[in-house]
């Protein structure tokens, strides 16, 4: 998601925790927030809003900093809560805020309207799939991308709520996808007698089924294909890449970029990223496939009561006058 040092990126980790956080949220609302914003001039539709943040938000370029700078926006307050999970849900629900910060691909309530990052704060943060160059081949290159072409956000978005939601196995939903829509041809022995090894890094829910749609198409082209599915976090699945303890794993351009180069410019046109991370993975004998329309970033949310009233659909609504 495009936050400089957030290779580690904390926004993504929640997941991990959320699901047994949620009771607990509903208690801690009310004693998780502190103030970090003070009341804004212009009386902006921003001035009479609370902002539900993570708790980097206030010296965060891409959050509270990047809000100002880019959109001319301060809020009437601005509360510390959670990394898009269980407290800020609750928070848009019970009207305690009225704009949250969510991921892209896991807004699964109906009743919230995502706003168009229409001044691009946030970078492109696609999906792409990281191959060792010592064991990649056009067949690989040919099987991962077919995957990646047929991904939007909200396709992802449904994928990870099937997981999150329905409960059903990320082996089930890569089946069940693969079978949707076509991608599984006959059977081939191209990649008889090699071994691939595909990473998933820090259990992104998003990563676990990508994981086992490549399992399944590279062992119907004839590979033996094991899974390491609990790395934790890019800085034990970056070294396991680029040591061969893993060859593939899907990665986030934006993401992925600034964990190996906190410099890197990245920026929210993700061919601009794509090139940055081509650079950065060349040097580390790792080729970056194609990256795939959907992308999991930082998204501004409100309910379609806040949306409708205030006639919002973009963030730079937020900075018309009240």
């Amino acid at each position: 998601m495009g936050t400089p040092g957030r290779g580690e990126d904390p926004l993504r980790m929640y997941r991990r925790y959320a699901l047994g956080a949620a009771v607990l949220a509903l208690v801690l609302l009310g004693t998780a927030c502190s103030k970090s914003g003070g009341s804004a001039g212009g009386g902006t539709i921003a001035s009479t809003f609370v902002f539900g943040a993570p708790p980097d938000c206030p010296t965060n370029p891409f959050c509270q900093i990047g809000l100002k700078n880019v959109y001319g926006i301060t809020f009437k307050e601005v509360k510390k809560l959670d990394f898009g999970g269980p407290l800020t849900i609750s928070g848009l629900k019970s009207g305690a805020i009225q704009v949250g910060e969510l991921f892209s691909t896991s807004v699964y309530d109906p009743t919230f309207v995502v706003l168009e990052d229409d001044k691009h704060l946030e970078a492109a943060d696609n999906l792409v799939p990281l191959v060792r160059a010592s064991v990649d081949s056009p067949d690989i290159d040919a099987i991962l991308n077919s995957v990646m072409a047929k991904l939007t956000t909200d396709t992802v978005l449904q994928l990870n709520k099937q997981y999150d939601v329905n409960k059903v196995s990320a082996a089930d939903i890569a089946n069940g996808f693969i079978a949707a829509v076509g991608l599984k041809g006959p059977a081939t022995t191209t990649g008889a007698g090699k071994t691939l090894t595909v990473g998933v890094s820090a259990g992104f829910n998003e990563q676990l089924i990508l994981a086992e749609m490549f399992k399944v198409l590279l062992e119907n082209a004839g590979y033996t294909v094991n899974t390491q599915e609990s790395l934790e976090s890019r800085k034990v699945s970056d070294p396991a890449l680029f040591s061969g303890q893993i060859d593939i794993k899907v990665e986030y351009l934006s993401s992925e970029s600034i964990q190996n180069d906190p410099t890197a410019k990245t920026s929210g046109d993700p061919a601009n990223n794509e090139q940055i991370l081509k650079g950065i993975m060349s040097a580390k004998g790792v080729n970056v496939l194609d990256f795939s329309p959907a992308a999991d970033v930082n998204v501004f949310v409100v309910t379609k009561a806040t949306a409708d009233k205030y006639h919002l659909t973009k963030v730079s609504d937020l900075a018309k006058p009240a």
